[in-house]
């Protein structure tokens, strides 16, 4: 499993993602966005600086409170759980952003996570983020993680209007810098 850690100290001082920089240049609106395994608040950080009114950062490592210390924003709600236990009240976000963090959720339920999520973008709504491909190095027996086809990825965003939809599908490295292959699924969708 991944090394958080590591993970975290290697990218705590990275710029936003551009995904989620484009992104947002898609949004109508800028009241309520939420940042799905914010990690070291890289991201969280950009959507405040873009204006948005309410910016709502969660994820399972109870570290994700040592980087919102540095943060003094009333704007700003830190939740510590996982996704299973979120709440996501129909219409609530203007921009969903999930960086790498999707997969994570599990195999079980998966596709109905994704369609709770969607239900949470308000008319217009942007939704971003990265799906593992099957060909991923990390789709191995046994791992947890959700991995999709391109046509089981393409299903999950049905119903939306697709902005971006890439498909990466190559060598690379993991923040520990072990080699790892990487089948990922790149998008932006809005409501």
């Amino acid at each position: 499993m991944a090394d958080w850690q590591t993970y975290y100290s290697q990218h705590l001082y990275r710029p936003p993602r551009s995904l989620l920089v484009k992104a947002v240049s898609f949004c109508i609106r800028k009241d309520n966005a939420l940042d799905l395994g914010a990690g070291t608040l890289i991201e969280t950080k950009f959507l405040l600086d873009s204006g948005f009114k309410k910016v709502t950062a969660l994820d399972s490592s109870p570290e994700i409170r040592t980087f919102a210390e540095g943060i003094n924003d009333e704007r700003l709600t830190v939740e510590v759980r996982p996704y299973q236990e979120m709440e996501l009240p129909p219409e609530s976000y203007d921009l969903i952003t999930a960086s790498y963090a999707l997969p994570f959720y599990g195999k079980e339920g998966f596709d109905a996570f994704i369609a709770r999520l969607v239900s949470a973008l308000k008319p217009g709504g942007v939704f971003t983020g990265q799906l593992f491909g099957v060909k991923d190095g990390w789709n191995v027996p046994g791992d947890k993680r959700a991995f999709q086809t391109r046509d089981e990825a393409e299903e999950l965003l049905k119903g939306l209007t697709i902005e971006l939809f890439t498909e990466e599908d190559k060598d690379g490295i993991v923040a520990s810098g072990e080699a790892k292959h990487w089948h990922i699924f790149h998008f932006i969708a809005r409501k």
